[in-house]
């Protein structure tokens, strides 16, 4: 692992002071110069992440015959095909340019239909010190379409101010979970609604990915045509030597920050904390939650 004196303490894109390098690859510029207008950009994945897509679909098709199940949270756990898409080497390749530190896979979500999910910014989910090195990845395991749910995003709100439980008006040291859809969820809709800013809505083809900052508003549309599906994998990702931890049961104006053990999806086991290069202590229950998760090794159902 690199010193953490040598990492840049922004995300590149995110730094408007800070050059664009070329690369040799004009795809990558564009991806770059994309994120950092739009925090959002588009990559093609090419024909073997679309053979990928269509195992990631076949493996994880009979999760969805149980009842209830809406999406599965860590499939890669028993999916090659899975496990191979959220560790695309063109990916992490596209990661690095843009942000300035390796990337580690610690999540995936697997969808059939589309979430319909409220609007939201990931970084009231899983945020790091230093700030916006947290970033994900929405792959379309099938041609996505019009009415079926497409993920719904709001180009260059990525450059709002991050809205905490706090700010939401959760005016406690220990918020809970239920204050995200008490507080957090009408605040935040607020804010956008405010900004001015369009929406968009995701449709593209199979095997290509969006890749979206930890701060950028996103949700999911309606589903407008009864019994289309959307097949889909997201991958969340952290980056290297930094401090995670979940806001929404933070007090981040206060300073106690719920941390995180975040599984790493490439090596195995999880990543420790760091802040300044030097491990953070964690809590008995953080430390026993990720040994029962990694004891378990098993997807989740939603």
């Amino acid at each position: 692992m690199p010193d953490a004196a040598d990492l840049p303490d922004i995300p590149v894109f995110e730094d408007p002071d800070a050059p664009l390098r070329g690369h040799p690859d004009p795809e990558m510029n564009r991806f770059v110069r994309e994120m950092r207008e739009f925090g959002g950009a588009i990559l093609d994945l090419g024909e073997a992440a679309r053979a990928l897509c269509d195992r990631a679909v076949a493996d994880t098709e009979p999760y969805f015959t149980r009842r209830g199940a809406r999406r599965v949270q860590d499939a890669w756990r028993r999916s090659p095909a899975v496990r191979s898409l959220a560790l695309l080497p063109a990916i992490h390749a596209a990661l690095f340019a843009a942000y300035g530190r390796r990337s580690f896979p610690f999540q995936t979500l697997n969808f059939r239909e589309g979430s319909q999910q409220e609007l939201h910014s990931d970084m009231i989910h899983f945020s790091s010190l230093p700030e916006r090195f947290m970033c994900g990845v929405w792959i379309a395991l099938e041609d996505i379409e019009p009415g079926s749910g497409p993920l719904t995003w709001y180009p260059g709100s990525h450059r709002m101010d991050p809205l905490t439980m706090r700010g939401a008006g959760v005016n406690s040291p220990t918020p809970q979970v239920a204050d995200y859809g008490r507080h957090f969820v009408p605040r935040f809709l607020e804010r956008v609604t405010r900004s001015g800013l369009a929406a968009q809505e995701l449709v593209i083809p199979k095997g290509h990915a969006f890749v979206w900052a930890a701060n950028l508003a996103h949700g999911g549309a309606a589903i407008t045509r009864p019994g289309a599906t959307r097949r889909s994998l997201v991958v969340h990702c952290y980056f290297d030597a930094g401090l995670y931890f979940t806001p929404m049961t933070s007090d981040e104006e206060g300073g106690r920050l719920t941390l995180r053990l975040p599984p790493d999806i490439r090596a195995g086991g999880w990543r420790w904390p760091r802040r300044d290069g030097r491990r953070v202590k964690v809590s008995l229950r953080t430390l026993l939650s990720a040994v029962r998760r990694e004891a378990a090794n098993r997807p989740h159902l939603f």
